[in-house]
């Protein structure tokens, strides 16, 4: 049996033990959350935390590419106002914070007021010219908006350190998009919009055309011969009087917040642009002008929907958002 002077000093050499244990846990946590790696963007090289705590994406494509990987947004700033994107970040337990108009400013201050350690963004609208600001923060990360949806991901992989993850979405994405191109093979579509009173197309050079290509869709000549406007690089604007010259087998017509397809369909010429009216097809504008993996998925079930002629019911809503989003993360 243990003495006395034994027994303390057993008890005594736990209790040191304990504390130093706890001290080295503490100690290493801080490191963790102290440590930094480089991340080179088109904006220059940020250090960023390899274990972040408070991530803000200041809009929800931002937001979805980074829960697509794997890295969980604390809070999402509704910046593009997509419903859909919306509804999904609400169901993973992130904040999203609304903001009153597609695209707006976000306010400096109410982004200080986040505290972030970390900071992603979508190149798009407003975003890279409040940069310089929104980098003083906290370090932040720029993914690509308009570009091949492989790039978006793959930037999105480099800039998260999630390169495997996104490879592996890359891959199943292809594998989906190789099921449509025998059904979508030499079949046309044309895809219209409407927006703020007139009336638009998207020209070949987008994301959204590159991966109509890519599933095997032809599209009109007017389509293909497409420029854009000076003020974006994804729509191209059309004349009412020329809207004969989008006839297709198949008609994709943007629908939803930012979207009028009533405009589109108003008018004297669309009843012409297909000979069977149940291949005119409302789609999500939201979803279709997305560079997110989960919009990429949307768009090639759009696509299959379409090259098989299940008609309107097969189309992508946001009231089978979420069946749609639980499909795409057991793929």
């Amino acid at each position: 049996m243990f003495g006395t002077k034994t027994a303390f000093g057993i008890v005594a050499a736990l209790i040191l033990t304990i504390a130093g244990a706890t001290a080295c846990g503490r100690t290493s946590t801080t490191e963790d959350q102290s440590q930094t790696r480089p991340v080179t963007h088109e904006f220059g090289t940020v250090e960023v935390p390899t274990s972040p705590q408070r991530i803000l994406a200041l809009d929800e494509y931002a937001g979805l590419s980074a829960l697509t990987l794997g890295v969980k947004p604390t809070v999402v700033f509704s910046t593009l106002r997509s419903d859909v994107a919306k509804s999904i970040l609400a169901e993973q337990g992130i904040e999203v914070i609304d903001k009153s108009g597609f695209f707006a400013n976000p306010a400096i201050e109410e982004i200080a007021t986040i505290e972030p350690d970390e900071i992603l963004m979508s190149n798009a609208g407003p975003l890279p010219g409040l940069y310089g600001q929104i980098n003083a923060i906290a370090p932040t990360l720029v993914l690509p908006y308009s570009a091949p949806w492989r790039d978006v991901l793959s930037a999105a992989g480099t800039q998260l350190d999630r390169e495997s993850e996104a490879n592996a979405v890359i891959s199943k994405l292809e594998t989906r998009l190789d099921t449509v191109k025998t059904a979508a093979a030499g079949k046309s579509l044309a895809i219209l919009g409407g927006f703020a009173g007139s009336l638009f197309t998207v020209p070949p050079t987008t994301p959204l055309s590159t991966l109509v290509g890519e599933a095997g869709f032809t599209r009109p000549a007017a389509e293909s011969d497409a420029t854009t406007s000076m003020n974006s690089g994804s729509i191209a604007p059309l004349s009412a009087e020329l809207l004969s010259l989008h006839g297709a087998e198949n008609v994709a017509v943007m629908s939803g917040r930012q979207y009028d397809s009533a405009l589109v369909r108003n008018e004297p010429l669309f009843v012409d642009l297909t000979s069977d009216p149940s291949r005119a097809y409302d789609v999500s504008g939201d979803l279709w002008f997305g560079s997110h993996p989960f919009a990429v998925y949307w768009i090639i079930e759009d696509l299959s929907a379409i090259a098989d002629g299940r008609g309107q019911s097969s189309i992508g809503t946001p009231e089978n958002a979420a069946a749609r989003w639980t499909a795409f993360s057991a793929l």
